[in-house]
């Protein structure tokens, strides 16, 4: 018989007791659980239970299993066929070294939100005093991963509620954004304009485009005669092998407005391609993409990230802080700076929102504020 006490001494704690029948023996087995909140939230959980065991989907082993174990299942059964194959990689590893060294100890139905807030402060503490010196965004991925992993858990019935959602997330870092001034760029596509990756360097500088999407584009979404570029897969590295993904939200996948200096580079890439076509024959990689070595391979964006590095290294004249990504937020710095409207911007850079955008870049906005200021000026001068 399933019954509801409140547990004494502690307020809003209830003891949650029932039975279930073991299918080998018959015999009935009888559990207690703790519930912290109201009397009619652990009626509710309680309902839950006997809906599970009666639907014959209540997991009496998951009663005494830990943190890790627990992890170790979502990641097998939910992890793996639902997520992204980076994503998943990502998931495993921050759980496998951080995660589990910290909680995995801990009983699942033992995990407390205070157990949690303690694990985000340790994550978050300089490693002069015991902790892990992670940045608050690094903190907030943790937090991202145990909810949604815990949030599983309790529609699978294993624990009342998500302690994750009672802890206080760090707040994200916000990103120090690197850029190229007008005239170092123009210096880099004038230098370097016979060097192998140039074209990723001029399509980045001219588009916005991720390195992986610039890898991944094909002659099939280039539009010489409309000038346009349809951003439709990335290029990435999945088992030591690379794969073109289609991109995580439909904002990414995007058709771009080029400018006509991009597509005279493109004409002539295109040109020397089927030259090389020609020589290599049957060699030759068929696909079609356009950043591509002599044989038509796709270049790895590895590649692509670790000679741009190299630039950077031997020219004075180029900052070697600058990434091959800051290359994406140059082309957005300074399309803002001349007044180019920021929905425009999120357009071509393919962000999910346009609130994405203006926090990206909001280092420009004192700039267009006053040029706003200037022309009320302007307009209403007396």
């Amino acid at each position: 018989m399933a019954t509801i006490k409140p547990v004494p001494g502690k307020k809003g704690v209830w003891e949650i007791r029932f039975d279930t029948e073991d299918p080998a023996t018959g015999k009935r087995r009888q559990h207690r659980r703790h519930f912290t909140g109201t009397k009619p939230e652990a009626k509710e959980y309680l309902v839950k239970i006997e809906s599970d065991i009666l639907k014959g989907e209540y997991n009496v082993d998951m009663e005494q299993a830990t943190v890790r174990e627990y992890l170790e299942k979502w990641l097998k059964e939910y992890g793996k066929p639902n997520l992204a194959y980076r994503t998943y990689e990502s998931y495993s590893g921050t759980i496998r070294n951080h995660i589990l060294p910290s909680i995995g100890g801990m009983k699942l139905t033992a995990l407390k939100p205070a157990h949690i807030q303690s694990y985000y402060s340790k994550m978050a503490a300089n490693k002069e005093d015991g902790g892990a010196g992670l940045s608050g965004t690094s903190v907030l991925y943790h937090h991202r991963i145990l909810r949604e992993a815990l949030s599983h858990a309790v529609n699978m019935g294993y624990i009342p509620y998500n302690p994750a959602d009672r802890v206080q997330p760090p707040r994200k870092n916000k990103p120090e954004i690197k850029t190229l001034t007008v005239e170092q760029g123009q210096y880099i596509l004038t230098k370097y304009r016979d060097h192998m990756i140039y074209l990723c360097i001029l399509i980045a500088l001219k588009t916005g485009m991720r390195l992986g999407e610039i890898c991944g584009l094909r002659w099939q979404n280039v539009g010489l005669e409309t000038g346009t570029i349809s951003v439709t897969h990335a290029l990435q590295r999945q088992n030591s092998i690379l794969t073109l993904k289609e991109p995580k939200t439909k904002k990414s996948r995007r058709c771009i407005p080029i400018p006509s200096s991009l597509v005279a580079g493109l004409k002539e890439i295109r040109h020397r391609q089927k030259q090389d076509k020609l020589s290599f024959g049957k060699g030759y990689d068929t696909r079609g993409f356009v950043c591509a070595w002599e044989d038509g391979r796709p270049f790895d964006p590895k590649y692509v990230s670790k000679a741009w590095a190299k630039i950077v290294r031997d020219d004075n004249n180029i900052p070697d802080s600058v990434r091959f990504h800051d290359l994406r937020h140059t082309h957005a710095t300074i399309l803002l700076s001349q007044d180019v409207n920021i929905k425009i911007i999120q357009e071509r850079l393919g962000h999910e929102s346009i609130t994405t955008t203006g926090d990206i870049y909001s280092h420009v906005t004192p700039a267009m504020q006053q040029k706003a200021v200037n022309i009320l000026e302007q307009v209403f001068a007396q």
